[in-house]
């Protein structure tokens, strides 16, 4: 079953961590530090590759069916969010939401890889 990683309200303790179902967390970690970490609109976390310079965002591993991806987390994420594959920070990979390269509807950014993880921006706003 393929692995995904969860950064935002998904993770364990979230308002959206029934769409896991009962796949099981293989793994609290961070991505490697390739990764810009953005607030989209306020709503949701993004991250973004930029190579070199980024921030080690913090989330959690899941092994996921891919009718548990397909038919219930998938459908269930923003229209910012596109699934692709990320590095971690052991330089394995694994499936993960990232922004979406072309969107021309997408709320206004801003910039959290300071904080590197969503529930700690949450606290702060």
């Amino acid at each position: 079953m393929p692995l995904m990683f969860l950064n935002g309200t998904a993770m364990s303790g979230g308002a959206d961590h029934h769409l896991v179902g009962d796949a099981p967390l293989v793994t609290r970690t961070t991505t490697a530090p390739r990764y810009r970490f953005h607030a989209v609109g306020g709503r949701y976390p993004a991250l973004e590759d930029v190579g070199h310079g980024g921030a080690a965002v913090h989330g959690e591993v899941y092994d996921m069916s891919y009718e548990q991806l397909r038919e219930v987390l998938l459908p269930g994420e923003p229209d910012g969010l596109e699934l692709g594959v990320i590095e971690l920070a052991d330089g394995t990979g694994s499936l993960a939401m990232i922004l979406r390269r072309e969107y021309a509807q997408l709320p206004p950014l801003t910039d959290i890889s300071a904080q590197a993880s969503w529930r700690a921006y949450q606290e702060r706003v």
